[in-house]
């Protein structure tokens, strides 16, 4: 007790005299004061923790030390770089944390202090994903990384290897939900058969979640021998998750690189058979990145088959009869196509040997409707040409044969497009595509869709299915509508961004965006068009109505800043909560637990540049 007293005169006396020096020095404690040590940073003197008055389990964790001080929590649900910490603890038990800060000696740590949470409260594990991770309350759920002693890794839909590597800034959103987020956000996830660089094929062992009376996890790795265990805990809004006592399940020739494998890991993905958890290397003498290991459940990987779809690899897709004419059209020597927009079909899926899609979801990359191939007929081999354009803008150009069996083989192939997360369309190692269907219009008769495929192959290198790829005859009535695609986004404090579905764009009118799900820590809000603001200097997008979970809100038009997303003079722009300029909508509306929707008015010429004036 006379320690913490002598303590807490000393910390008082210390916070007194920067109150006193802050008036001639502003800055002067950005990085705090050499005089904190660890013995300063205990709880009760530098911070406090609470349970909720109505929820026990709801703990905040408040920092009081002055404001200019950089704190850093470090919790059972992971490390948080913030003064105010509140935390949802579904389980009882003891727990620890402590805090730590930034002084100009350098960062210190103070002591670990416990806490005691007395009951179970399932309202904290009610979320989907604490379901799909471990099976649910009482029950236990095991997954294995995708990769086994043959090479072979079997979730081939969604990856092609069990470790990808990708950005610093990519998250849930990017991986999972395929959406396109700003900063360092990049992937590239390899096949073990052609890369045997990044892990040694084998199985490694397994990761075991349970809820039984607690979140226990235990982890054996198969290639050292031992066996962790200990509890976890998600984050599912923030869509992280710790280990306590263990680590994530990964291969030894990256443990160098990465110095936190347990604490605050990114969860990237994770569905009934599907588990993606990402560490941070920031040990390496290459840049930092994620390091995503995938998994797949047990019962998946038990009831997995080398060849899957329809039959097996001698089954060929059954085309129309006259299907040959109406590529290579004698009448219509040059025909343009696109990739199939929303209301055509999908752009792309994952294929049976029979040519059959298998109506998979996906969320499609940004931009892939520019996607062009344009393949022109002529009378001999050297004039029978293609032009690939990518969604860059970039081109791939050369000579093409289509063989009677439906092969179709492009001279310098189709270059590397990414149309989704894991899902790039390429040719095969051959520069070939597989014909998989043709159909025609039902009026006229002529081309509509092709659907071509490039072979997926298992370890044996037997196809067991394809990768497709929906492409759409642009005939001139299409090609004279020019189509915009606008989004409504929300992001929070951590710049983690969500995304309407996409609404198209043609002519003059009102147009509704629609974005479904749940955000409590709304920080930006924007709306943007791309191409519009391009294409029409004189366009203008007037914001109508702004509903919240069925609330309006109130704003005015005139005070919501009109431009073009940063500065591009490309995509026309309105940002309805600006975190870097004038707020003009209170963000604090944009929270919600259904729907934001947005209602815009859309004018192609108003006669006066009104988004860039």
């Amino acid at each position: 007790m006379i320690m913490k007293t002598k303590q807490s005169i000393y910390l008082l006396a210390v916070v007194v005299m920067m109150l006193l020096v802050t008036g001639c020095s502003p800055d002067a404690f950005s990085l705090g004061g050499k005089d904190l040590s660890s013995d300063d940073l205990v709880e009760g003197i530098a911070y406090e923790i609470k349970h909720d008055v109505s929820n026990p389990n709801i703990v905040i964790v408040k920092s009081l030390l002055p404001s200019g001080y950089a704190v850093i929590m470090d919790t059972p649900q992971g490390r948080y770089q913030s003064s105010e910490v509140t935390l949802k603890i579904p389980f009882s038990g003891t727990y620890k944390i402590r805090m730590g800060a930034e002084t100009r000696g350098g960062f210190v740590w103070g002591p670990y202090a416990t806490f005691t949470v007395k009951d179970f409260f399932a309202g904290f594990v009610n979320d989907p994903l604490w379901t799909k991770i471990s099976g649910g309350v009482g029950h236990s759920k095991r997954w294995k990384l995708d990769i086994d002693a043959n090479t072979v890794t079997k979730h081939t839909d969604l990856w092609a290897g069990p470790l990808g590597f990708w950005g610093v800034d990519d998250n849930w959103n990017s991986v999972m939900l395929g959406q396109k987020i700003a900063g360092d956000s990049w992937n590239w996830t390899p096949d073990i058969a052609g890369n045997g660089w990044v892990m040694r094929p084998m199985d490694y062992g397994y990761m075991e979640f349970d809820l039984k009376d607690g979140a226990h996890v235990t982890v054996h790795n198969a290639e050292t021998g031992k066996t962790m265990r200990g509890t976890y805990m998600l984050d599912t809004e923030n869509h992280t998750i710790t280990f306590s006592d263990a680590q994530l399940l990964h291969n030894s020739g990256h443990d160098g690189v990465v110095t936190n494998w347990s604490a605050s890991l990114s969860l990237f993905g994770l569905d009934d058979d599907r588990l993606q958890i990402a560490a941070l290397r920031d040990n390496s003498s290459e840049k930092p990145c994620r390091l995503c290991y995938n998994f797949v459940s047990q019962e998946y990987w038990d009831n997995w088959k080398p060849n899957p779809g329809t039959g097996t690899a001698d089954v060929q897709p059954k085309l129309i009869e006259g299907w040959k004419n109406l590529i290579e059209n004698p009448t219509n020597r040059e025909i343009t196509y696109k990739l199939a927009k929303d209301d055509q079909g999908a752009a792309f899926d994952y294929c049976n040997l029979d040519g059959t899609p298998k109506g998979l979801t996906f969320t499609a990359a940004s931009g892939i409707e520019d996607a062009k191939l344009v393949i022109y007929y002529g009378t001999n081999a050297e004039s029978r040409t293609y032009t690939y354009t990518a969604p860059d803008g970039s081109q791939v150009k050369g000579t093409y044969t289509l063989s009677n069996e439906g092969v179709i083989t492009f001279s310098k192939g189709l270059g590397n497009t990414a149309l989704a997360a894991n899902f790039n369309m390429s040719a095969n190692a051959d520069n070939s595509l597989r014909v998989l269907s043709v159909s025609t219009d039902a009026y006229s008769g002529a081309l509509k869709d092709l659907w071509l495929g490039k072979s997926c192959v298992d370890d044996q290198g037997q196809r067991f299915q394809y990768q497709g790829y929906h492409w759409v005859v642009q005939t001139k009535g299409a090609a004279d509508v020019k189509r915009y695609t606008g989004k409504l986004y929300i992001f929070d404090s951590g710049f983690n961004a969500m995304s309407s579905a996409p609404t198209f764009i043609t002519t003059d009118g009102n147009y509704t965006f629609t974005l479904k799900g749940k955000q409590t820590d709304a920080y930006g809000v924007y709306l943007d068009v791309p191409k519009l603001y391009k294409d029409h200097h004189n366009c203008d997008v007037k914001i109508v109505s702004i509903k919240v979970d069925g609330h309006s809100v109130p704003f005015d038009d005139t005070a919501i800043n009109r431009g073009t997303a940063d500065n591009d003079h490309s995509t026309a722009r309105r940002y309805l909560v600006n975190p870097w300029g004038d707020t003009k909508n209170d963000k604090q509306y944009y929270n919600f637990s259904d729907a934001v929707v947005v209602t815009v008015k859309v004018t192609l010429d108003c006669g006066t540049n009104v988004m860039e004036p």
